[in-house]
């Protein structure tokens, strides 16, 4: 085995990482497999003879391994299946140097997880050095997410799209020229208003989610849906203020429009997305139960069926990750008891929470002082979806989450 150091990293740092990439063949092959005289920065090129690749794998312990390039004669493809035998290797990226010309294979052809082929006849320091920032390039988009499937479809957004999607309601449900004004009180007239420009917040929630979820494409995805549907809130409930006589300003959407800090753990991202939710499913459904007008009850009934979706949603991406670490937990029990603990000041909402200078946080607190058990009956919810995520029945209050807490801690 010869190794060649393309570039010397005199303080190796994530920002400068060491990638290793193997070219492997026979040896009679190896020598004539030109290097480009440029340095990869940050790059580790070892030559590995095909008999020894095994023993080469198994020296590298724990290091990674970015790009495989393997000189291949007709049919001869050893070293791909030694690779993919090995699971903590399924990210490594890899080329076939063949007498065939170069060419990304097609995905019916790709049952070894090959990017492509190089032809070996014209190989060239530049088409070498194309092929290997190809493959760092992929190496990078892949991640380390523990949660990525193989197969795109075992994915938990693929699980959960079925039940999510036919489960949507239909803008014929609503019919906006049927309202009766009458019906209405200045009181719901104030909570609709408020209700509106509160759903505006789902701009910088969908912004944030797909920051934070940049390794991946599941829970993202789904995202994109969640996003689509709570605009929808905003919308209808602005529409039936314009049939009532009642503009709401744009500014309240622009206020809303800035991102807010991203989460530092991501199963306590969505115990504060689970809690919002269920939050807003109780308000929603108590709403309609009391209102007289009957547009205006559909209207509050069909988004409190939403956000209980969207909790029931970001409570399986969420168990997902409880399952995958007990440090997810932990955080998530955190977030929890941070967000039902104190309710001094009105519930906490990140409509409200993240935007002082909008009038979401007095909103909130209008929504809840019209119908003070709402928030305690959604709160019950929450606590059952935890004692499902701990699988711990004896979680059954505010109180009984600090006590786990202590319990990690010590």
């Amino acid at each position: 085995m010869k190794t060649t150091l393309a570039c010397a990293v005199s303080a190796p740092s994530p920002e400068r990482a060491i990638h290793r990439v193997a070219v492997v063949g026979p040896r009679r092959e190896l020598d004539g497999v030109p290097l480009p005289a440029a340095p990869w920065p940050g790059v580790l090129v070892d030559r590995v003879a095909d008999e020894a690749f095994a023993d080469y794998l198994d020296g590298l312990g724990g290091e990674t391994l970015a790009v495989v390039l393997v000189v291949a004669e007709a049919g001869d493809r050893g070293p791909l299946r030694i690779l993919r035998s090995r699971p903590e290797r399924l990210r490594t990226r890899a080329y076939l140097l063949a007498r065939a010309p170069a060419r990304l294979l097609a995905p019916v052809e790709d049952d070894s997880d090959v990017e492509g082929i190089v032809d070996l006849d014209r190989l060239t320091p530049e088409a070498l050095a194309r092929a290997v920032e190809n493959g760092l390039r992929a190496y990078g988009a892949l991640g380390t997410n523990p949660l990525i499937p193989e197969y795109y479809l075992d994915a938990t957004y693929n699980r959960i799209f079925d039940w999510f999607e036919t489960t949507k309601w239909d803008w014929r449900e609503l019919d906006l020229s049927q309202i009766r004004r009458e019906r209405l009180t200045e009181p719901e007239i104030d909570i609709l208003q408020e209700s509106a420009i509160i759903e505006f917040g789902t701009l910088p929630g969908a912004h944030n989610f797909l920051r934070e979820w940049a390794d991946e494409y599941s829970f993202s995805s789904w995202a994109l849906s969640w996003g689509a549907e709570e605009a929808r809130h905003s919308l209808v409930q602005c529409r039936y203020l314009h049939e009532i006589g009642i503009d709401v300003r744009a500014k309240h959407a622009l206020y809303k429009r800035e991102p807010y800090p991203i989460g530092e753990n991501r199963a306590a991202t969505l115990m504060m997305n689970i809690i919002s939710e269920s939050r807003a499913a109780e308000y929603y459904k108590t709403l309609a139960r009391l209102t007289r007008e009957p547009v205006l009850r559909a209207v509050w009934r069909l988004l409190g069926r939403d956000e209980s979706r969207h909790a029931r949603a970001f409570f399986v991406f969420c168990k997902e990750l409880v399952a995958s670490a007990e440090e997810n937990a932990v955080a998530a029990v955190q977030m929890a008891y941070v967000w039902l603990a104190d309710r001094r000041r009105g519930v906490k909402h990140p409509a409200g929470f993240f935007y002082p200078h909008s009038s979401s946080t007095s909103g909130l607190r209008q929504i809840e002082q019209y119908a003070p058990v709402m928030t305690d009956v959604a709160d019950r919810k929450v606590l059952a979806m935890i004692r499902n995520l701990l699988d711990d029945e004896s979680v059954q209050s505010v109180g009984d989450l600090k006590a786990y807490l202590r319990s990690k801690v010590a």
